[in-house]
């Protein structure tokens, strides 16, 4: 995932409009998430299909903060349900190979609190954040995209659905 942070007012690099759109999401599919054409074409149907979920998931609060931010955010929204739903062309195996890779068919039902074996021993501190996600954030936890979407929301506090 190459980096980047939205600046506050300006469009970013991908951006032509200041709200979500399916010409911008692609070129942010293919500059940003690096998903070559071959994989997923300009017109997929999957493409206004995970924008329109990921619009009806991200939350308007970040469109009062900033129009970019809320665009990154439904872009990532997007981006991680479009690797986590998306089919392959025929001959393809991009999102399925992204998947293996990622283990996100790999059934997770929380994060690692403890482990341990004769001679060593691990443990992660759950935060309490955690604890109160659903399966769905849980499930964007895994891809990098969906851990920044989180992350973004998260920054917003409690009250908006990620403590």
């Amino acid at each position: 995932m190459t980096p980047y942070l939205p600046n506050a007012g300006g469009l970013a690099p991908w951006q032509t409009q200041t709200t979500p759109n399916t010409t911008d999401f692609y070129t942010f599919l293919s500059t940003i998430a690096q998903i070559p054409s071959s994989a997923l074409p300009s017109n997929s149907p999957y493409i206004p299909w995970a924008l329109s979920y990921a619009e009806e998931k991200t939350l308007l609060v970040l469109y009062a903060i900033g129009q970019d931010y809320y665009c990154f955010a439904v872009y990532l929204l997007a981006t991680s349900f479009l690797i986590n739903w998306c089919p392959d062309q025929p001959g393809q195996t991009f999102f399925a190979t992204l998947r293996s890779q990622w283990n996100l068919t790999g059934f997770v039902g929380g994060t690692v609190q403890s482990s341990a074996d004769e001679s060593t021993s691990e443990s992660l501190l759950a935060p309490d954040f955690i604890k109160g996600l659903t399966l769905g954030q849980l499930q964007a936890l895994k891809d990098p995209y969906g851990r920044q979407f989180l992350a973004m929301c998260q920054d917003l506090g409690p009250i908006w659905g990620i403590s």
